[in-house]
This record gives structure tokens, C-alpha cells and sequence, in this order.
């Protein structure tokens, strides 16, 4: 069996949202499981590059966690991948992030990707940031995104369907784009994609079901991100947080 911890990337626990929760059973295969791992702290979404490092410590915990229950493999819950090559530093399983996984999946369904996100400036260049540190700039038609903050996305979804839509749209014809990346996860059980790539004729990629989708495909290949990319961090003293007192204790403490 495998066991998948799906760790949110916010101090706000998805889980009990039963829309959510029921979107991410349907892709649990036969004799698998999800667990949910939240942070216990943290803002309430991932828009921006401060979100990310105010999070980050109370993320890089709960991967430690899933390690120490015998999870067989992580997934991210946030497009903007944060503390991704921290996370698979110490941990031991394999760590698996959306942006990361469908960046590079886009390309082997079309020449050129359109990434489609919700509302911010921040945000947009936090997807631009990581189509560079992967490498991806000369693939990458540009980075469009939503009127819509991602928490107000189940408030309106039809409203966030349409206009996701019309982005697409624009990012086919007058970008370039052939392939087409959501720059969310919080999309991801607002939106039917099907209606709309039936529409404009071209993939659009849901960063949270790749993501899912190849954490399960690594532990049936029997593969982890490579240990000489991310090795374990060097034990050291520290002047401990309170708050994260024990957290890191056999992966960084002397």
C-alpha cells in the first residue's frame, strides 16, 4: 500500500473543506492512501515570496513528520513549490511539488507553456521565478493570471471558470502558448478543465492531479529525487525556536 502525505502549504487545513477533501479521494488509487499534513502555523494562502519563507519552517516540519510515519512519498500542496529543495534535503522519501512536475511535464505535450495563476503581481513573479530557476524561460510563453485572490475562488467559481477561460484564450493567441499550466492548486477542484480544453483544443495542466499523479508513478517505479542533489543538511548547534523546539532535532541539530 501506498501511503501519500499531501502537506498544505498554509496555516489554514484544507482537509475540511469536504469539496476539497472529496476532489483529492478521487485520485487515491485501489490500496493507497492520503494523509493530510498541515502546517500549524502560517498566513492563509501562498501568493508571494514572504508567504513562502513565513511558512516555510512550519512546512519543512511537517515533512519531517511524514517521514517519521512511514509515508512512502510527499506532495506539496501549492503551485509556488515552496521549500521544495530544503524539503528534499531532509527527507529520506520522495518530495514532489506541482510547479515543478508540470513545468516539465508541459513539454511533452506541446512546444511552448502559458502559465494561467490567480490574482497578484506578487504571484506572477513568483511563477517567473520559477520557470527560471528551472531552467524554462525560452518555453515559456508568459505568466497571465486572475482578477481573483485564490480565497475567493469558491465564493465564485463559475465567475473563475470563465475568466480562467478567456485567459487561456489570450494566452494561445497572443502569446503563443500551446500548452497551458494553472499556476494554483487552489483551483484545482473549483474548475472543470475539460470544457474548457475542449474549447481552445490544447492541454491545460492541473498542477495538484500531476503532482499526485507522479508521486504515485516514482514509488511504482521505485525511483527518489537523487541524494547527490539534495544531500542532508550538516548537524550544527542552534538557537532553537520555541515554537519548532524538537522539530529538527536528528536532521540539523548537533
Amino acid at each position: 500500500m501506498t501511503k501519500l502525505a499531501l502537506i498544505g502549504a498554509t496555516g489554514i487545513d484544507w482537509w475540511t473543506d469536504p469539496k476539497k477533501k472529496s476532489f483529492v479521494m478521487s485520485f487515491v488509487p485501489p490500496g493507497s492512501e492520503i494523509g493530510n499534513l498541515t502546517p500549524r502555523h502560517g498566513t492563509h494562502s501562498v501568493e508571494s515570496r514572504v508567504d513562502e519563507a513565513y511558512n516555510a519552517p512550519f512546512i519543512l516540519e511537517q515533512v519531517v513528520i511524514a517521514n517519521d510515519e512511514g509515508y512512502d512519498v510527499i506532495v506539496l500542496d501549492c503551485a509556488c513549490d515552496p521549500v521544495l529543495d530544503a524539503a528534499r534535503e531532509v527527507s529520506k522519501i520522495p518530495v514532489v511539488a506541482p510547479r515543478n512536475s508540470s513545468l516539465h511535464l508541459a513539454l511533452t505535450l506541446g512546444t511552448k507553456f502559458g502559465i494561467v495563476t490567480v490574482q497578484g503581481n506578487s504571484l506572477e513573479k513568483c511563477m517567473e521565478a520559477g520557470v527560471r530557476k528551472e531552467g524554462l524561460e525560452a518555453f515559456c510563453s508568459g505568466v497571465r493570471y486572475l482578477k481573483m485572490p485564490v480565497l475567493d475562488i469558491s465564493k465564485n467559481p463559475k465567475k473563475a471558470q470563465e475568466e480562467l477561460q478567456q485567459l487561456c484564450k489570450i494566452s494561445i493567441e497572443e502569446d503563443g502558448a500551446d500548452v497551458i499550466v494553472l499556476g494554483c492548486t487552489g483551483l484545482s477542484h473549483e474548475i472543470d478543465l475539460e470544457p474548457i480544453m475542449l474549447s481552445l483544443g490544447i492541454p491545460i495542466l492541473d498542477p495538484w492531479v500531476v503532482a499526485v499523479k507522479t508521486a504515485f508513478m516514482l514509488v511504482e517505479s521505485g525511483l527518489s529525487h537523487s541524494k547527490v542533489a539534495y544531500p542532508f543538511p550538516p548537524k550544527k548547534k542552534i538557537n532553537e525556536a520555541p515554537s519548532l523546539k524538537g522539530a529538527f532535532d536528528e536532521i540539523l541539530k548537533e
